[in-house]
């Protein structure tokens, strides 16, 4: 992890419970082993315009291959609503800083969902001593771009795809 070394039980901080747009309950908290198969089918239902850079896979094979990765290699929180995971954050090391993953299913989107994602997965990151967060997305997602600027991402490049960068330090 290039010497950020993170803890479970950091990650256990990141746990959150809040009201989204709509009145629901939104229960935030780190992925488990036996959320896979929920996750799994969050994907496996997630819409095609609301795939980015070719992610998430669209094979089962392909998509538990890509989760084990994620999960191997650095952390995740799940967004619940009632039993059914409706976001998931994956954050990987990547020489001190954090490179972030998120997508929120869109029967939950523009309910502040991945905004609370995202500023949890920061405020850890910030306090985790990384330098910063990366994260690409496509020029055609604005209502993203518009909440990751919002956070105070800036633009790194946006040749064909937006790399969006927010130093930590």
């Amino acid at each position: 992890m290039l010497g950020i070394k993170i803890s479970q039980m950091q990650v256990n901080i990141l746990s959150g419970v809040f009201r989204d747009k709509l009145g629901e309950e939104i229960v935030v908290r780190p992925l488990l082993p036996a959320d896979r198969d929920k996750l799994i089918e969050m994907y496996r239902t997630l819409s095609p315009e609301n795939r980015c850079l070719g992610l998430p896979p669209q094979s089962r094979e392909a998509l538990e291959n890509w989760i084990e990765y994620l999960v191997s290699n650095g952390f995740s929180l799940i967004a619940e609503c009632g039993n059914r995971i409706v976001g998931h954050v994956a954050v990987l090391p990547s020489n001190g800083n954090a490179d972030l993953t998120i997508f929120v299913h869109q029967d939950y989107q523009n309910r502040g969902i991945g905004q609370f994602m995202l500023e949890q997965v920061i405020r850890f990151c910030r306090s985790a001593g990384f330098k910063g967060v990366t994260l690409v997305t496509e020029k055609r997602n604005v209502r993203a771009i518009h909440v990751y600027r919002k956070l105070g991402f800036r633009f790194v490049s946006s040749v064909c795809d937006c790399d969006m960068y927010l130093p930590l330090r």
